[in-house]
């Protein structure tokens, strides 16, 4: 008993963090640039020939009012191994 009153407390004062947290920003969406339609197909295309799966990466943006969904990447990713 007297061992878990000593462990518990130094267990929570190790994982506490004393550095701040890291600055994060919203990017609006004028700052977005969506990808063209070639430009994703060309992606996803190296992508296929290099044997990996293609991760696309969407951002919602507002065109004439309303709320769209827009291609802002393609990533190469491994594929699954079955």
């Amino acid at each position: 008993m007297n061992k878990l009153v000593l462990i518990i407390p130094l267990a929570l004062v190790g994982c506490s963090q004393l550095s701040d947290l890291p600055n994060s920003n919203l990017v609006v969406d004028k700052e977005i640039r969506g990808m063209s339609r070639n430009e994703v197909i060309m992606a996803i295309n190296e992508c296929e020939g290099n044997r990996t799966r293609a991760v696309v990466i969407m951002a919602k943006q507002k065109i004439s009012g309303r709320t769209t969904d827009v291609v802002t990447d393609v990533t190469c990713a491994p594929k699954y191994a079955y």
